[in-house]
C-alpha cells in the first residue's frame, strides 16, 4: 500500500503543478494550445487517480479474502486430530478446493502488480509531460514579457572558481538547496569549465544526503556526459550505493561490477568488491 500512496502524492503533485500554471493568468491567443494541453494531462491526471484508488481498494479486498481462506484451512487441520490417512474426505475435499481458490487469487494478484506497474508508468509519463508544457510555458512568458530568454551570465573563471568554494560551503553547512542552486548556476554559466564535471557530481551529492536517491541516480549519471571527467569513478561508485539505498541489490552489484571493470585504479576498487562479493 506504501506505493499506491506515493502514487497519490505524485498525482496531487502534478495536480497542483497543472492547475497553478493555469491560475496565473487569462490565456492570450498565444499559449492557448499550452493550455489546452495542460487541461488534458489534468483530466488525465485525475482519471488515473481514481484507477489507483480502485487498483488499492481490489488488493485489499484480495488480501482479505485469502487471509479468510487460509485460516479456514488451518481451522481444519487443527479440528482433525487424525492422520493423514484419517481425515474424512469431506476436509479433504474443502482443502483441495482452498487450495485452488489460494491459486486464482495468486494469479489475480499477479494480474494487479501488472496493473500497478502500468498504472506507475503512466505517472512517470504525466510529470515528463507536465514538467515539460511547464517548461514551455515559461519560455513563452519570458518572449511575451521581455521579447528574449534569460540566458545565465558569463563569470570569469576567477569568479567560477570562488562561486564553487562557496557552493562546497554551503554544502558542508547542510544548506542543500543553496548548494545546488550554486553548482547549477555553475554549469549554466559555462558547462565546458574543468570544474563543471565537478559541480554535476556535488548536484547529486546533494540529492545523496537529502535521501532522494533516485534524483542522485540522474544527477551521478550526468557526470559521464562531461568530456574528461576526473568524478566518474566517483560517481559510479555513488550510483551503487544509491541503487543499496533504494533496495534494488542486484543494480547495485551491477555498478560495483562497471567500476570494477572500468576503474581498476579507483580509490573505491577494494570497497567495490567487498559489495560485489557481498551480495
Amino acid at each position: 500500500m506504501k506505493k499506491l500512496n506515493l502514487l497519490y502524492l505524485l498525482l496531487a503533485f502534478g495536480i497542483l503543478i497543472v492547475t497553478g500554471c493555469t491560475s496565473t493568468s487569462d490565456p492570450s491567443p498565444d499559449d492557448s494550445a499550452v493550455s489546452a494541453e495542460l487541461k488534458k494531462v489534468k483530466k488525465y491526471a485525475i482519471k488515473q487517480g481514481k484507477n489507483v484508488a480502485a487498483l488499492e481498494k481490489r488488493i485489499k479486498s484480495l488480501e482479505t479474502e485469502l487471509e479468510k481462506t487460509q485460516n479456514n484451512i488451518n481451522d481444519k487441520l487443527n479440528s482433525a486430530h487424525q492422520s493423514d490417512s484419517e481425515i474424512p474426505s469431506s476436509i479433504t475435499n474443502n482443502l483441495v478446493k482452498s487450495e485452488n481458490k489460494i491459486k486464482i487469487l495468486e494469479d489475480r494478484a499477479t494480474y494487479t502488480d501488472s496493473l500497478y506497474f502500468e498504472i506507475l508508468n503512466d505517472l512517470v509519463m504525466i510529470e515528463n509531460r507536465i514538467t515539460s508544457l511547464t517548461n514551455s510555458y515559461k519560455e513563452m512568458s519570458e518572449l511575451r514579457t521581455s521579447g528574449y530568454i534569460n540566458d545565465t551570465p558569463s563569470i570569469s573563471d576567477e569568479e567560477y572558481r570562488e562561486k564553487y568554494i562557496e557552493a562546497l560551503s554551503s554544502y558542508q553547512n547542510g544548506d542543500f538547496t543553496k548548494s545546488m542552486d550554486e553548482f547549477a548556476f555553475l554549469i549554466e554559466s559555462d558547462a565546458t569549465h574543468d570544474l563543471a564535471d565537478n559541480c554535476q557530481y556535488w548536484i547529486g551529492e546533494v540529492y545523496y544526503a537529502m535521501k532522494d536517491y533516485k534524483h542522485a541516480i540522474k544527477e551521478f549519471e550526468k557526470v559521464f556526459s562531461f568530456a574528461g571527467t576526473n568524478k566518474d569513478d566517483d560517481a559510479q561508485y555513488k550510483m551503487g550505493l544509491c541503487y543499496l539505498n533504494i533496495g534494488n541489490k542486484q543494480r547495485a552489484k551491477d555498478e560495483f561490477q562497471r567500476l570494477l571493470d572500468y576503474y581498476p585504479n579507483s580509490e573505491y576498487y577494494q570497497k567495490s568488491k567487498n559489495y560485489t562479493n557481498q551480495y
